[in-house]
C-alpha cells in the first residue's frame, strides 16, 4: 500500500479536507502497514534505541536491535563475490583463542592451527620464493628455517642457526648436484687450484682440505710384500705400482705384456737318496720308510707307535693303536718280527722306560732288537726267538711297570 496522506483542506474549517473519520482511517491504515512490515502486526519488532556508529540491526529471537557487526551467527555465503578492504586496509581472519582457520575445497582441508601456528597443507603447494638479491631476503634471525633462492645464484639458501664455530644466525648455501666441493666451509680449492690426479689432504695450518699430490708427505712406501717361500701373493695399491719378479738359484723370469714366465734350469730331485731328510742306507726290498723325528729311515716291518705318559709315579699311561684312550700300565701284546716304538719324550727324563726279562727295579734288561733310548723313543723289533713273557719297567719307580706278552 502506498502511504496515505491526510487532506487538511485549503484553510481551517473550510469543509474541503478529509472528514475526521476518513482521516483516522488513513492513519490506521498507515500504522497497520508499518506494524506488519516491521513487527508482528500488533507490536514492533525493531528496536533502534541508542544505536552506535557502525552497528547493524540483528535479530535476537524476538526483535531486531542494534548490534556490533563482529560476529556471524551463520555461514557467510558471498556467492562468487569478492571480500575487499578499503584504503589499503588489512583483511584479518582471527579465530578466538586457539581456534583454527580452515580452507576447504574439493574434499581437502588446509588448516592454520591456532594452538601452535602450524600450517597443515596436505596437498601440493606451488609458490615462488626467489628474491632479487640476498639483501632483499628475510633475515635469518627472524625467519629461521626459511628456504629461498636468489636470482642469478646457482645455490639455494636456508636461514639457519649454526652453533659450530659460533657462526650463529646465517643464510647458508645449500649443496645441490650442481655445486662445487669448494662450497664446503672446510675445503679450499681456490688458493691452489687442483691439478690432474691430485687428492684432497688435510692442512693443519689452514684447517682445511686442500689439493695435494697423493704421495706428498710420504718419504717412501713399499706397496708389495716380499714372497720368500715357494708360494705367496701380494697386492698393489695403485695402478702405477711396479712389481719386480726376481728368480733365485737356477730360476729365471721373463715378462712379455701381461704374461710372466718363470723358468727352472736346475736338476730336479728324482730319487729318495737325494733328499736331505731321508737316509736310505741299507734299504732292501720290502722295507718301509719311517720318520724317527729327524729323518726318514728304512724299517723292515710295520711299526706300531705307542705314546707313553705318567700318572705321577704310580703308573705309565699308554695311548696309540689298540687303545681307545690313555690306559694305566696295560698288558701289551706284541708280534715276533714286528717293530714297536715307545715314545717317552714327554716324561722320559723323569720315568726312563726299559724292557726286562724279569720284574722289578733290579730286573734283567732285555735289549735284543732295540735301538733309540728309553728316555726319548725306544724302537724294538721283536726277535723271532723272544721269550713269551717280558716286562716293562720305569727304572726309577717300582710301581710303574707292566707285562708284555709275545705272540706269533
Amino acid at each position: 500500500m502506498a502511504k496515505q496522506a491526510l487532506n487538511l483542506g485549503t484553510s481551517a474549517n473550510d469543509n474541503t479536507g478529509d472528514t475526521l473519520r476518513g482521516g483516522g482511517d488513513k492513519i490506521n491504515d498507515n500504522f497497520n502497514e508499518l506494524y506488519t512490515a516491521i513487527g508482528n502486526g500488533t507490536t514492533l519488532t525493531v528496536n533502534v534505541t541508542n544505536p552506535a556508529t557502525g552497528q547493524v540491526l540483528r535479530y535476537n529471537g524476538s526483535s531486531f536491535a542494534p548490534s556490533d557487526y563482529s560476529q556471524l551467527t551463520s555461514a557467510l555465503d558471498v556467492n562468487g563475490n569478492t571480500i575487499l578492504s578499503t584504503s589499503n586496509g588489512n583483511i584479518v581472519i582471527a579465530p578466538n583463542g586457539t581456534g583454527d582457520v580452515t580452507i576447504s575445497n574439493g574434499g581437502i582441508t588446509n588448516t592454520f592451527e591456532g594452538a601452535d601456528g602450524t600450517i597443515d597443507l596436505p596437498t601440493k603447494v606451488k609458490y615462488k620464493n626467489e628474491y632479487a638479491s640476498l639483501a632483499a631476503s628475510p633475515a635469518a634471525a627472524t625467519y629461521t628455517g626459511y628456504f629461498f633462492t636468489v636470482d642469478g645464484d646457482d645455490n639455494p639458501y636456508v636461514n639457519i642457526n649454526i652453533t659450530a664455530g659460533g657462526v650463529g644466525d646465517t643464510q647458508a648455501k645449500v649443496l645441490t648436484q650442481y655445486s662445487g666441493i669448494d662450497l664446503l666451509a672446510d675445503v679450499d680449492t681456490t688458493t691452489a687450484a687442483p691439478t690432474n690426479n691430485q687428492v684432497l689432504k688435510w692442512s693443519s695450518t689452514a684447517n682445511k682440505w686442500a689439493p695435494a699430490d697423493d704421495d706428498s708427505g710420504i718419504a717412501s712406501i713399499s706397496l708389495f710384500a716380499t714372497v720368500a717361500g715357494d708360494t705367496g701373493s701380494t697386492t698393489a695399491d695403485s695402478q702405477s705400482d711396479t712389481l719386480t719378479i726376481a728368480g733365485g738359484t737356477n730360476i729365471t723370469t721373463a715378462v712379455s705384456g701381461d704374461t710372466v714366465t718363470v723358468n727352472f734350469s736346475g736338476t730336479l730331485v728324482t730319487t729318495l737318496a737325494a733328499l736331505t731328510d731321508t737316509d736310505v742306507a741299507g734299504i732292501t726290498q720290502g722295507d718301509s720308510l719311517f720318520y724317527n723325528g729327524t729323518n726318514w729311515v728304512p724299517v723292515r716291518s710295520p711299526i706300531t707307535w705307542w705314546e707313553l705318559n705318567a700318572d705321577g709315579a704310580s703308573s705309565y699311561t699308554v695311548n696309540g693303536p689298540g687303545f681307545a684312550s690313555a690306559t694305566a700300565d696295560p698288558t701289551l701284546y706284541v708280534h715276533r718280527g714286528f717293530t714297536y716304538a715307545f715314545d717317552n719324550t714327554v716324561q722320559g727324563g723323569a720315568h726312563p722306560f726299559r724292557i726286562q726279562s724279569t720284574q722289578g727295579l733290579t730286573g734283567t734288561p732285555y735289549t735284543t732288537g732295540q735301538s733309540g733310548s728309553g728316555t726319548t723313543v725306544l724302537y724294538w723289533t721283536v726277535p723271532m726267538d723272544a721269550p713269551t713273557t717280558l716286562y716293562y719297567q720305569c727304572t726309577l719307580h717300582a710301581a710303574m711297570q707292566g707285562q708284555i706278552n709275545v705272540v706269533t
